[in-house]
């Protein structure tokens, strides 16, 4: 997969969710995102952090948080005092090249959006619309890539998409759409009960 073939990627699924942002109301950007203590407004001003944080203001930052990542991202979102139609604009403009995270792997814009996407549509009731190449993609990183998610999450059960071709590891079946499973694999419980097989109840456990 090439640096083109990402950035198509990540386009589109770029496009699909500043569509879905482009119809919410000011309550809907008050509701709680599947982000502990963020509302979908904080969530969308986290989505620009990697595009709008510049390396030294990263550095400053996160001395004053002490050197904790989660307040100062915490602390990113909060004071920004954008409007949720300035965020959509904003995220609009956005492209895989733009990230700016020292180390990120080349599928970490992709994975920061279609990741987070979820934490928006899904207590909007809004349809998890991520491609199958795109999904699939995020998938592959998340269950063997450089930002694979704990082993003993996903040890000993089988895991399959059921709207694209995808599957992982041996065991029980655990199923779901992409949507689901990328947030579940991701420790966002509400996605977790979309999910079905034999598997899928030790699975829930183990995000207990």
């Amino acid at each position: 997969m090439t640096t083109t073939d990402i950035e198509a990627l990540y386009t589109a699924e770029r496009d699909r969710f500043v569509e879905d942002l482009a119809g919410l109301d000011d309550a809907a950007w008050q509701t709680p995102s599947l982000c502990q203590g963020w509302t979908v407004r904080d969530l969308c001003a986290h989505l620009l952090m990697p595009y709008e944080l510049r390396f030294s203001r990263f550095i400053v930052g996160l001395a004053q948080a002490r050197f904790n990542f989660d307040k100062l991202a915490d602390r990113w979102a909060r004071t920004d005092r954008r409007t949720g139609a300035e965020l959509t604009r904003c995220i609009a403009t956005t492209s895989a090249a733009g990230f700016a995270v020292p180390g990120a792997g080349k599928l970490a814009p992709l994975a920061h959006l279609t990741i987070h996407a979820g934490d928006v549509r899904r207590p909007l009731g809004l349809a998890g619309r991520i491609a199958p190449e795109a999904g699939g993609m995020v998938l592959n990183e998340l269950t063997s890539g450089k930002h694979s998610v704990s082993d003993e999450l996903l040890r000993g059960l089988r895991f399959e998409a059921t709207d694209a071709d995808w599957a992982r590891g041996e065991g029980p079946g655990v199923s779901g759409g992409v949507a689901a499973l990328l947030s579940a694999f991701t420790r966002r419980r509400a996605a977790a009960e979309d999910l079905a097989g034999a598997g899928a109840d030790e699975f829930r456990s183990r995000l207990a």
